[in-house]
């Protein structure tokens, strides 16, 4: 299952761990509401995927290679295996605090996600610092990496102060959440980190997210991408332009063997040959091309190991626009009612991803899926409307100074319908959610019931009532 967070004020991310060989299939389909102007006039397919998707993963290594590397040592004798260690080890410790990140929101009470967490950053604390690098490169990193944990996790429990019954809990727990930032800060100290923290707000967060990147690049699959398609499109485009060269040459020989003068007639008309050449040549290409590859995949995106350059993965990506009633079956017959009408436009985003079997051997895959909406943001208009009130608490004998004018924000509701399928099943699972979304961000983010048939029926179904 797939985890939903918002980052930021426009980006939500997906997350989940892939460990498991094979097949995994994705399928993303947002539902636009009547009133939005999305088209591919206005944002291109191709635009949308490059700006307003983010599909990566991270290397969160497994258990069995952390128990080896205690019991081992040697790897910290050379890079990269030191920073490719220890990468993984705060890439999986980010991913764990961010569930419980998530669990503070929902959970009816906060002791339990609070205390989880201490427990589980001073573990993290205790065996990162066990290590003492030797070779300068190592050192660097493992400086930055103490500087953003300490930071990273200082954050994380001074929000936890803000949270709604953080006075009520235990005065213990409270207590050693005051000893290890406390401890944090004697450990900034001794070792002339305390740099790293000075300046303004702003600075110091783009410093660590600077360290962030930099942190996590030995553990960042690189993607190396190919548009598929492109030979299909200059294959169109040649062969219509053979087909309309060939029809006017076939003209002018049958205009010769009439009459051996040129005539201004015949400039006219090869002119206007041309001229709706020109005219139908961009959408005619578009139409054919879009027919031919209907179906197939849009981009293959090659997962290379850093430094290595390892193939770790092959993932497929298919992504257009379609109206409802060019939905697979399933997504049609189960989707919600609300979601969309018959008009309105489907984001469609399918991904195949592929790990290959012995890079999963070594490490988990972490997924992340982000849906940037900042352009379907700025797609809503700014209102000017006003809703008027009266309140008659407001004292004065002025009626008019008793009215209360509120300005109204333009907002529109977004569905999210997650789809996939593990390898080696025969069904899918779905997961939906409502966005609303105005014009300076996501206003609202709810979880509801997809309505998506059980494992059971769905194996009962045909294959072409499965599509």
């Amino acid at each position: 299952m797939f985890s939903l967070n918002q980052k930021g004020d426009y980006e939500l991310q997906l997350t989940r761990t892939v460990k498991k060989p094979g097949r995994h299939v994705l399928e993303l389909y947002l539902f636009t509401p009547p009133e939005t102007q999305l088209s591919a006039r206005t944002i291109p397919e191709p635009q949308f995927f490059f700006s307003s998707i983010a599909h990566r993963f991270g290397l969160m290594g497994t258990q069995t290679k952390d128990r080896a590397s205690k019991s081992d040592t040697s790897y910290a004798l050379l890079s990269p295996h030191f920073e490719i260690a220890h990468g993984s080890w705060l890439f999986r410790y980010k991913a764990s605090m961010g569930r419980l990140r998530q669990q503070l929101q929902t959970a009816e009470t906060i002791a339990e996600p609070i205390g989880r967490a201490l427990r589980l950053t001073q573990s993290f604390a205790q065996r990162m610092r066990q290590t003492q690098p030797e070779q300068d490169r190592q050192k660097r990193y493992f400086r930055q990496m103490d500087i953003y944990f300490s930071w990273f996790a200082e954050q994380f429990f001074l929000k936890c102060m803000t949270q709604d019954g953080f006075d009520e809990l235990d005065p213990e727990l409270k207590q050693s959440i005051t000893d290890f930032l406390q401890n944090e800060e004697a450990i900034r100290k001794e070792r002339d980190y305390e740099r790293a923290f000075q300046g303004s707000p702003t600075t110091v967060w783009n410093r660590m997210s600077l360290y962030s990147r930099v942190l996590e690049y030995p553990v960042s699959p690189q993607s190396k991408i190919v548009e598929l398609g492109s030979g299909t499109r200059r294959l169109v485009k040649a062969g219509s332009t053979m087909v309309v060269m060939s029809g006017l040459t076939y003209l002018l020989f049958n205009a010769r063997n009439a009459s051996q003068t040129l005539s201004i007639s015949l400039l006219l008309g090869i002119a206007l040959v041309y001229a709706i050449r020109d005219l139908l040549r961009d959408d005619m290409i578009n139409i054919i091309t879009r027919w031919l590859l209907h179906g197939k995949p849009r981009w293959k995106i090659s997962l290379l190991m850093p430094y290595t350059r390892k193939l770790l993965a092959q993932q497929l990506i298919w992504l257009d626009y379609r109206k409802l009633s060019d939905l697979p079956r399933k997504v049609r017959d189960h989707a919600s009612k609300s979601a969309s009408n018959d008009d309105a436009l489907v984001v469609c985003y399918r991904s195949l991803l592929t790990p290959d079997r012995a890079a999963l051997e070594q490490d988990e895959f972490q997924e992340r899926l982000t849906l940037d909406c900042e352009a379907l943001c700025e797609m809503i208009k700014v209102s000017r409307y006003q809703l008027f009130t009266y309140n008659q608490d407001i004292q004065g004998d002025d009626p008019s100074s008793k009215v209360e004018a509120h300005p109204i924000e333009m907002q529109q509701d977004y569905n999210l319908l997650l789809v996939h399928t593990q390898p080696g099943q025969s069904h899918s699972t779905a997961q939906y959610w409502r966005v609303r979304l105005g014009s300076d961000g996501i206003v609202q983010l709810k979880k509801r019931e997809p309505q998506w048939p059980p494992p059971e029926e769905q194996k009962k179904r045909s294959w072409w009532q499965r599509h």
